[in-house]
């Protein structure tokens, strides 16, 4: 459309100025000393707009051919930078499909005339790569040149050097790289969830316990998955000091923070510590202050198993639980367990038999059996024991 408007104005100029000179076609007169030219002015102006044109053509092509190297230079960088990007995605493929040297030997082949962009990409993934084919020095080669183009991107490059050494299972390195970082950047989710993983993998307990505060303070894990890992790390660590030295374990049991203390899952662990090495005195106290906050059927039977010297206190402990639980068939056959004990066969069997009516359990069964047989009531008795290995053999 722009060429045929042009092309309208140019005949209607054109038409104009015949016009124009048909009528009058003037004269030019030009003197230099003894030479004169005398035209008429629809020449005169014809040979300038020539003029003019055939000079523009000149310098048009002139400028032309002084730019004529750089065009060609800009045309084959050009070429060269769509031949390296082509090479590039080959070489990503090469890596999705695991070839790691083939992928390595490409990207290498792209750095030396790559803009410094995709250079630094080809290094990382030159760096994956030589990870992937144990080969730690290369990659470290590798990372240096990245660091020497982008010194400013420490935080990140290290982050990735510890992640593959990770990914590698070159954990103590990858610890020392994470610890580092953590100086540079001790607040970075990225450095704090590094660090968690591989105390995980290094089983490096204490050090998750001294972590986890942080990593609650960012929110960066959920509240049940924070006390999941205080009660794993909390019990791995028990097991560890009653494995290695005992002695020691009631000074751990101390430094463990009190909410950690009381949930069921970590208590259960002591407390079958302290029963087995007949240190009921402070197990019962312990049971009691966690059941106020966490009621958990095992700690209720754990409480049952204990023989103090004082049976009565706990017969009255665990009465007192019953205005709150007095459905509940553990909290019963407990009750039932500590009567017997405390010679009140009467409530023993009112507490056994309720047991047994709102959850039927061998152990309840055989409970009264026994205490049926000293009350010599065989008939009972065997009735109770008919009931305890009928559902002993169901649950096989």
């Amino acid at each position: 459309m722009k060429w045929l408007v042009t092309l309208l104005l140019i005949l209607t100029t054109a038409i104009i100025f015949t016009l124009l000179a048909l009528e009058d076609p003037g004269f030019v007169l030009i003197g230099r000393g003894h030479w004169t030219i005398e035209t008429t002015l629809s020449f005169f102006v014809i040979l300038v707009t020539l003029g003019s044109l055939l000079l523009y053509g000149l310098l048009r092509f002139l400028v032309t051919l002084w730019q004529l190297p750089a065009h060609f230079f800009r045309q084959r960088t050009t070429q060269q930078q769509h031949q390296h990007q082509e090479i590039f995605l080959q070489s990503l493929f090469t890596l999705l499909e695991s070839r790691w040297a083939e992928a390595e030997a490409k990207l290498l082949k792209v750095v030396s005339t790559a803009s410094p962009p995709l250079a630094t990409l080809c290094y990382f993934g030159a760096t994956y790569a030589a990870y992937r084919q144990q080969a730690p020095d290369r990659a470290q080669g590798y990372l240096n040149e990245i660091r020497f183009h982008f010194p400013q991107e420490e935080l990140s490059i290290t982050l990735l050097q510890a992640q593959l050494q990770r990914a590698e299972h070159n954990l103590p390195a990858s610890l020392t790289q994470a610890l580092y970082l953590r100086t540079l950047a001790p607040k970075h989710n990225a450095v704090l969830l590094l660090l968690l993983t591989l105390y995980l993998q290094l089983a490096d307990w204490p050090a998750l316990l001294e972590l986890l505060p942080e990593l609650r303070k960012r929110k960066l894990l959920t509240v049940a998955q924070i006390q999941q890992l205080e009660n794993r790390a909390s019990i791995a660590l028990i097991h560890h000091t009653l494995r290695t030295n005992p002695v020691q374990a009631a000074t751990l049991w101390s430094q463990i923070p009190k909410t950690t203390r009381l949930r069921p899952v970590v208590l259960k662990v002591y407390v079958k510590h302290l029963i087995t090495a007949g240190d009921v005195i402070t197990a019962e106290p312990l049971l009691r202050e966690s059941l106020k906050y966490h009621w958990d059927a095992d700690l209720v039977t754990l409480y049952g198993e204990l023989e103090t010297p004082n049976t009565s206190q706990q017969i009255n402990s665990a009465e007192n639980w019953l205005k709150t639980h007095e459905t509940d068939p553990v909290l019963l056959l407990t009750l039932g367990r500590l009567c017997l004990r405390h010679r009140l066969w009467g409530k023993a069997q009112q507490y056994l038999e309720t047991s047994a009516h709102l959850q039927p359990q061998p152990l309840a069964y055989q409970l009264l059996g026994n205490l049926l047989t000293q009350q010599e009531d065989p008939l009972k008795a065997a009735d109770y024991y008919r009931r305890g290995l009928q559902l002993a053999l169901e649950k096989f």
